[in-house]
């Protein structure tokens, strides 16, 4: 026995489906905060890519700490990569040769990290789990006609 028939489509509530979010690629994020302070130079300059990317206007202010805290993690991460790279064994207490304790306290920021880019759209496949759509599709029907109108003339 057949039950209700569904409801029509815009009385639907979809709960639990992610709509997708559509940013042009000439977005501008609605502000542009400081970098952390003590970051290496390209900790700061990879801040002010972000900041200045598409991806960036799909933020809030609530979200900056976050994001400071991710660009401190990775930040760290490559001075600890620095220093451990160096000498990747070291001697144990018994004087034998062991893994550096550094490179473990890298793994750990490394999982850290990739989890707080996932959560904020910062590779391709995160952007696609959160519904960050980047493209032209904000362009009009009347630029889309115009443009397919000037294909036919030529």
């Amino acid at each position: 026995m057949p039950g209700p028939s569904p409801k029509p489509e815009r009385q639907r509530h979809h709960q639990g489906e992610a709509r997708p979010v559509l940013v042009s690629v000439n977005a501008r994020p609605r502000m542009s905060p400081a970098p952390p302070s003590g970051l290496l130079a390209t900790s700061a300059a990879d801040w002010a890519r972000l900041w200045s990317s598409p991806v960036a206007s799909t933020y809030v202010e609530s979200d900056v700490a976050a994001l400071a805290r991710l660009f401190e993690l990775r930040d760290e991460l490559v001075r600890v990569n620095k220093v451990a790279r160096r000498s990747r064994l070291t001697l144990g207490h018994k004087a034998q040769p062991v893994l550096n304790p550094l490179l473990r306290y890298a793994e750990t920021l490394a999982a850290e990290v990739r989890q707080l880019e996932d959560r904020y759209g910062l590779s391709p496949r995160a952007r696609l789990a959160l519904g960050i759509q980047l493209g032209e599709a904000h362009r009009s029907l009347a630029d889309l006609n115009a443009a397919f109108l000037e294909a036919e003339r030529e």
